[in-house]
């Protein structure tokens, strides 16, 4: 199982890597448990979603919001069907101009058929939210 979860977890950040948003989001089961925690009432990209649909949904508002200036991942941690990626991000908001610079961890657990059934995203949220902020 850990060899499926790492090879799921390659192809999703491959993908991450080229642009190719609608593949990664093709990667997760028909069902998953994804979360951003943060402030939704600010960030329309955080907060939870529950199938590809709604993941595509988030890379559009992703992109409408902000500017991707760096996403590194710095190590993948992998045990049977549970992953931990832990990395740095850096964004400029658009409406704001202000930038985002913040350590992450994304919690990941694939299933028996290498389809992803869980995203937890875990990152300074309150930088965030203020950085939205005029």
């Amino acid at each position: 199982m850990t060899d499926r979860t790492r090879s799921t977890l390659d192809e999703f950040f491959r993908r991450m890597s080229t642009g190719d948003t609608d593949g990664a989001a093709d990667l997760f089961a028909d069902t998953v448990e994804w979360d951003i925690p943060g402030a939704t009432e600010l960030v329309p990209w955080i907060g939870p979603r529950r199938n590809p649909a709604e993941i595509r949904e988030f890379y559009d508002l992703l992109d409408k919001g902000l500017i991707k200036d760096r996403f590194e991942i710095e190590r993948v941690l992998v045990d049977g069907p549970h992953a931990v990626a832990i990395g740095r991000l850096r964004s400029i908001i658009r409406s704001t101009g202000k930038v985002i610079d913040s350590a992450f961890t994304i919690q990941f657990e694939v299933n028996d058929e290498g389809a992803i059934t869980k995203y937890l995203l875990l990152e300074d949220s309150w930088h965030v939210a203020n950085a939205v902020l005029p």
